[in-house]
């Protein structure tokens, strides 16, 4: 704890002697605190771990065969920015098991993530088993800088269920970048998942020429995902087509057009009523009630 707030108590603080039997514990311990800070307290904990044999230590277990003890070795080269098994990690990166591979990817982003980036992003795309929540903070801990391209690239090319996977690690990326690829995908993909998942990474206005076809879409959840990204963008010129998908055959659809059309930042309390009373169709004119109680206009 000292460490963390003194460079020079990390250099000349006195240490304790641990035993054999504590190694472990004193490597979680010290991970654990190594994950709670950042900037120079992390340089100062490295300091703290390299003048505890931690190096060592998590080299050795690197290469034992209990799986727990492996990964925390992994994890502590990581931690450490200990490049001395930088080999053996990249090895690790095509381990059929989750945990090892997905923890050897992170540890190599930790050590360098500008040449570990090259090395992991392949992994990212082709494994299905890596868990979303830990691939999207090893893609943050990347960096956007070296995410973006790399990822843009592979999901405008790859088969459909990867594409709608990675996709969700959009908002990761430039959002600029992204915007682009969106524009790309709804002109060049016809897959009805990939158009859904193209509009949800979406920030701006790049694909609002194509947005008119996608609302008419045979499918009803690329539709649906028209109307959020229509209420999304919040643009006056697009009510008429929100009012539109009120009147749309499918529930979902109904509903997200009716609270896409609530949320409009230029459509205040009159002017919702207003809308909801011109309404012919019964269904539209129940979704509308619904939309506008929720945001406390019953």
């Amino acid at each position: 704890a000292a460490a963390t707030l003194s460079a020079a108590e990390a250099r000349g603080c006195s240490l304790p002697r641990y035993r054999a039997a504590e190694r472990a514990d004193l490597l979680e311990e010290w991970n654990r605190a190594r994950e709670a800070v950042e900037g120079e307290a992390v340089t100062n904990l490295i300091v703290v771990g390299e003048r505890l044999g931690l190096n060592d230590l998590a080299a050795d277990l690197l290469h034992r065969h209990r799986l727990s003890t492996r990964l925390l070795g992994i994890q502590t080269l990581g931690h450490l920015r200990d490049r001395s098994e930088w080999t053996h990690l990249v090895a690790l990166l095509a381990h059929p098991n989750t945990a090892l591979s997905l923890t050897a990817a992170r540890a190599l982003v930790d050590i360098d993530a500008r040449e570990a980036t090259p090395l992991v992003m392949p992994q990212v795309i082709a494994r299905a088993d890596w868990p979303q929540t830990t691939v999207s903070k090893l893609l943050k801990a990347a960096g956007t800088d070296l995410v973006t391209q790399p990822l843009c690239n592979a999901i405008l090319v790859s088969d459909v269920p990867t594409s709608v996977r990675l996709l969700k690690y959009a908002g990761l990326a430039r959002s600029e970048t992204v915007d682009l690829l969106v524009e790309m995908l709804l002109r060049e993909r016809h897959e009805p998942p990939v158009l859904a998942a193209a509009m949800k990474a979406m920030s701006g206005n790049a694909a609002l020429p194509r947005i008119e076809r996608l609302a008419g879409h045979e499918v009803w959840y690329v539709r649906m995902q028209a109307a959020k990204l229509l209420g999304r963008l919040g643009l006056e010129r697009d009510l008429k087509l929100l009012e539109t998908l009120l009147t749309d055959r499918e529930w979902w659809v109904r509903y997200r057009a009716a609270q896409a059309i609530a949320a409009l930042p230029f459509m205040g309390p009159n002017r919702l009523r207003e809308l909801k009373s011109r309404q012919r169709d019964h269904f539209a004119a129940d979704m509308m009630q619904q939309a506008m109680a929720e945001v406390g206009l019953a």
